[in-house]
């Protein structure tokens, strides 16, 4: 006799002779046991998982989810489609979730996060902002809080000055938005750190406005179209300095610049 179910009979040996359990059918009882487990088991993870995902207000959501998509590019059998989760709705999300078959602990650190409160967003604080492919953005500093979940921020790099565009080089000072929960508070924006701002924008516009005037009042240069890149705060014109790559149409003017710029540079050398 071959003994279908070895681990069945060690237990019902086992047990005590008062034990319940020993009333029951033997053969296979542990199997069945062992399948409304995973069916109970099943029904508690969804049960939490609707949980988690109702607590948990949206916008974290979307941060989580994202992040999990982030990782999932690292498998072999990620193709975005099957990873995009749609509109921003708790049905969405609860799909997202189900059809990946995603560990509950992503939402559980989420909800424990969001459960301790929304950071403390005041005045000059510094926030970190994700890395900007068109500039050198590196935190932002809050100069505005709208309500009770926004603020509007300025962009500063790793040195707290104004960003540049890193196709034209010039300063980039517009504000922008963001909700306090996605925000990662650093540290503080100090007087001194303005003043390096201030004093950074003023003299970016004191060389534009000197470039401007010298164009508009040249003899000559004031009869040509200004050519692209004259404003470019990388290129150093007024000291000559003329860009590396120059479109077609723009090379002559730029060859007729370095002589009126070489000139000024000349005198005012002899006036020394």
């Amino acid at each position: 006799m071959v003994d279908q179910y070895p681990m069945e009979t060690v237990s019902f040996d086992n047990l005590p002779q008062d034990s319940p359990v020993a009333h029951l059918d033997y053969g296979g009882v542990l199997s069945q046991i062992g399948e409304l487990v995973k069916k109970k088991r099943r029904e508690k993870h969804d049960q939490r998982c609707d949980f988690l995902i109702q607590k948990i207000n949206n916008v974290n959501l979307g941060i989580l989810v994202d992040k999990i998509k982030s990782e999932a590019q690292h498998l072999e059998s990620y193709r975005p489609k099957q990873w995009n989760k749609g509109p921003s709705t708790k049905a969405n999300y609860k799909k997202f979730f189900q059809s990946h078959d995603i560990s509950l602990k992503y939402l559980e650190d989420m909800y424990e996060v969001q459960s301790k409160g929304k950071p403390i967003i005041e005045l000059n604080t510094l926030i970190k902002i994700k890395n900007d492919s068109y500039t050198d953005t590196e935190y932002g500093v809050v100069v505005k809080c709208i309500g009770k979940d926004t603020v509007k921020y300025v962009r500063v790099n790793k040195d707290m000055l104004p960003i540049t565009i890193k196709w034209s080089g010039n300063y980039y000072t517009d504000r922008s938005k963001m909700n306090v929960w996605k925000c990662d508070v650093v540290g503080e924006f100090t007087p001194d750190n303005w003043a390096a701002y201030t004093q950074a924008i003023d003299d970016y516009n004191h060389v534009m406005k000197c470039r401007k005037e010298f164009w508009k009042n040249h003899p000559v240069l004031s009869g040509l179209n200004i050519p692209y890149e004259y404003y470019c705060r990388r290129i150093d014109v007024l000291n000559g300095e003329l860009p590396t790559r120059m479109w077609s149409g723009h090379r002559q003017i730029w060859f007729i610049f370095k002589g009126c710029i070489d000139e000024k540079l000349r005198l005012e050398r002899e006036n020394q």
